[in-house]
């Protein structure tokens, strides 16, 4: 049994100028997205094998969060893949995944992430079936197969779906 979790990063900052997209960091609220996360994975006790993260600013900054007081999670090992991908990229990136390898987190961006969550779960379909997949979203999924080349549209379970809520509005 393999185990996905897919991370959407927590709420980037629009106020301030950066010379690239890749450069924005976490907002205010952003930051008490990661930490409310943080909370909630810590009392669930998830753990995973491998971290792959985009290498923009904002998806390090929430992993980096995480690992603030979840010493057992792994180093991020980023991935320029990430950046600006979409579901078939991250699909081929997760089927190059080590057998060995048993759970994966893989912090990212939308529409990507939300794109490939909705597939895996429903198969292949033009628009996500999620209502909202918001900053800081957190979907866990279970895949059956001993091999991660055997993962395709449709062949995982929904284990989890936590999303920040209402953390950070007026």
């Amino acid at each position: 049994m393999k185990q996905i979790y897919l991370l959407r990063h927590a709420k980037s900052e629009w106020d301030e100028p950066y010379d690239s997209d890749l450069e924005r960091s976490l907002s205010r609220r952003g930051k008490e997205q990661s930490k409310a996360l943080r909370d909630y994975l810590k009392e669930s006790r998830f753990e995973f094998d491998q971290c792959l993260v985009s290498p923009a600013e904002r998806t390090q900054k929430t992993y980096a969060a995480l690992r603030k007081e979840i010493l057992r999670f792994p180093k991020p090992d980023l991935r320029e893949a990430i950046y600006d991908s979409d579901k078939e990229d991250l699909l081929f990136l997760l089927q190059g995944l080590s057998p060995s390898i048993r759970s994966v987190c893989l912090v990212g961006h939308n529409p990507g992430l939300e794109d490939l969550g909705s597939s895996l779960l429903f198969g292949e379909t033009e628009v996500s079936r999620f209502q909202k997949f918001p900053t800081a979203s957190f979907l866990g999924l279970s895949f059956s197969e001993e091999s991660w080349k055997n993962l395709s549209w449709g062949s995982c379970q929904l284990a989890v779906f936590w999303i920040p809520g209402q953390i950070g509005k007026e």
